[in-house]
């Protein structure tokens, strides 16, 4: 069932308090890059200062989804609310359709930490292929073809 999609730009100050929630929680931070708390303002700021190449989506209430544009490829991002359980095939699939269908992309990249082996484990049942290793960061994409023609 197709969910609502809201672009951080035309959320309530509410909403984007609650996204903000769901960044800050610490099980959602041990998985970003940057594992600092946001405050308001910086958020604020954030979704303020978005550039046309980048999109950022609140799912409803079960999470959010990002995209860095880059050409022909999107590079996905996403975090799900933490007090949500079993939203993470929702929220990629989500993705997926939003990449190849709105944004006509063509392949699909996200970064995963090697530890996540969830996360990775999902990737992987949509069609994610490892690509790439660097440290303890997996690159992984997924082509358009290959996913329409699974």
């Amino acid at each position: 069932m197709k969910k609502k999609l809201t672009k951080f730009q035309d959320l309530s100050l509410e909403e984007k308090k609650e996204v903000l929630n769901w960044r800050n929680h610490p099980e959602i931070r041990k998985w970003m890059l940057d594992k600092n708390k946001i405050s308001l303002k910086n958020h604020l700021n954030f979704i303020e200062n978005l550039k046309e190449d980048k999109i950022y989506l609140k799912v409803e209430d079960l999470g959010v989804i990002n995209f860095k544009i880059l050409g022909q490829k999107a590079e996905l991002g996403l975090h799900k609310n933490p007090e949500k359980n079993k939203v993470g095939k929702i929220l990629l699939n989500e993705a997926i359709e939003y990449a190849f269908n709105k944004l006509n992309a063509k392949k699909i990249i996200l970064y995963v930490f090697g530890d996540n082996i969830k996360a990775i484990n999902l990737y992987k049942k949509f069609g994610f292929i490892e690509i790439d290793k660097k440290d303890n960061i997996i690159k992984m994409e997924l082509k358009k073809d290959n996913y329409e023609n699974r």
